[in-house]
């Protein structure tokens, strides 16, 4: 064996010895680069919710850009399309959703050139597409004849390219048709308006096919619900909703601050709820996957909570999504639920629950179908099904438009 010698062999004893006697010592440098390492890790993640946070899109149901931009959007069995564009899809957005029988709202882009345009290409005015809302409604409670008046009386359908003093062809009034029937109803409204010197001006409002719809950004989706208290949403859109509501006060959701609350002790409960019922209502478990009542129905009707008979949601709304528990993309009325966020069984969900009586109903995801994108998987042991005939309906409007 070749003797080790000169400075070769004492770098080696060095070494050797601080291995022989510092044992602890390296263990101590393991433990704290790893230790560096986790909170560095933990930093960037908490700064990534944070950020994330600033813009308005901490939550993981957050509309995805990508939803429907290569599928065909088809409403639910029993559910129709409207698409419109006046003004400011902030605005238009509002207002729309708070009206009853109306699912859903989206804001997006539609009328251009452009594919899948972003907003900053839209907002240049040179991509040809207008800032519009894709509705999805119940036409049995509200009707599209009903959805074109409050588009006429909600904008200025008479300036061309503009909208207060938001200007350029992406505000632009306009109609998009999804059928023969729309177009024909649009086009005739529009004329008896203009006959009767409705807005003392001719009207400009473009009425075309609906070729393609775009989703906005994440970020545009319900944003006053997101930014109430931003200066924009204080002074435009808040009193627009306000006006809105003084005119067509018979047609809206009811606020969760109108729904009266209902509170019983546990034994009240117990007596009037099942051994399942009151298990899944009020301590939060999940009956198995398959077994429920309702999962498998296909009946048309509504679904109240088993508790205090709060509508919830409507067969014309669910859809199979192979879980084995109702599903559901939209609830009748979002005002109707209340979510909280759920860190039991070592994961991150959504919980949903009554409003009214605070009753566990089950969880939200957004791995559902369009237009929404989510998917509310209900407990059937949460539910009272009502069959068609029995459901519950919401109000109608008194308030006559023009006849045409």
């Amino acid at each position: 064996m070749k003797p080790i010698s000169g400075e070769h062999s004492f770098r080696h004893g060095k070494r050797q010895l601080q291995h022989e006697s510092f044992p602890m010592l390296n263990f101590i440098t393991q433990q704290f680069t790893k230790s560096v390492f986790f909170l560095v890790m933990s930093a960037i993640v908490v700064i990534s919710f944070s950020m994330k946070d600033a813009f308005g899109q901490n939550d993981s149901l957050s509309p995805k850009r990508d939803l429907a931009d290569n599928k065909p959007i088809v409403a639910s069995d029993g559910l129709e399309l409207a698409t419109f564009g006046c003004g400011c899809f902030w605005c238009t957005e509002a207002i729309f959703k708070q009206m009853m029988g109306i699912y859903s709202v989206a804001s997006g882009y539609s009328g251009g050139q452009a594919w899948n345009p972003t907003y900053k290409q839209v907002l240049s005015g040179l991509s040809g597409h207008a800032e519009v809302v894709r509705i999805v409604y119940n036409p049995d409670i509200i009707s599209y004849t009903d959805l074109l008046e409050v588009f006429w009386k909600t904008h200025d359908p008479t300036t061309p390219n503009r909208q207060g003093i938001d200007v350029g062809s992406q505000y632009r009034s306009v109609i998009f048709y999804h059928n023969d029937k729309q177009r024909e109803l649009a086009t005739k409204y529009k004329q008896k308006l203009d006959a009767s010197d409705a807005f003392n001006a001719k009207i400009v409002t473009e009425i075309s096919p609906l070729l393609k719809f775009y989703p906005a950004e994440s970020y545009h989706q319900s944003y006053y619900e997101r930014n109430a208290k931003k200066s924009y949403c204080q002074k435009v859109i808040r009193p627009k909703i306000k006006k809105f509501a003084t005119v067509f006060q018979d047609q809206l959701k009811d606020r969760p601050s109108e729904i009266q609350k209902v509170r019983k002790t546990k034994a009240q409960w117990k007596t009037q709820l099942s051994d399942l019922q009151y298990a899944v209502t009020h301590r939060r478990q999940t009956e198995d996957s398959f077994t429920g009542k309702y999962w498998n129905n296909k009946e048309k009707g509504s679904y109240l909570c088993v508790c205090c008979e709060l509508p919830l949601y409507d067969s014309a709304a669910k859809y199979d999504s192979g879980s084995g528990w109702p599903s559901f993309w939209a609830p009748v009325a979002e005002s109707h639920l209340v979510t909280a966020r759920d860190r039991s069984m070592s994961m991150y969900r959504i919980e949903v629950k009554c409003v009214r009586c605070g009753a566990h109903l089950g969880h939200v995801f957004a791995d559902g179908p369009p237009p929404t994108g989510l998917r509310h998987c209900i407990n059937s042991a949460a539910d009272r099904y009502h069959r068609a005939n029995e459901s519950f309906r919401i109000r109608t409007s008194n308030w006559t438009s023009p006849q045409i």
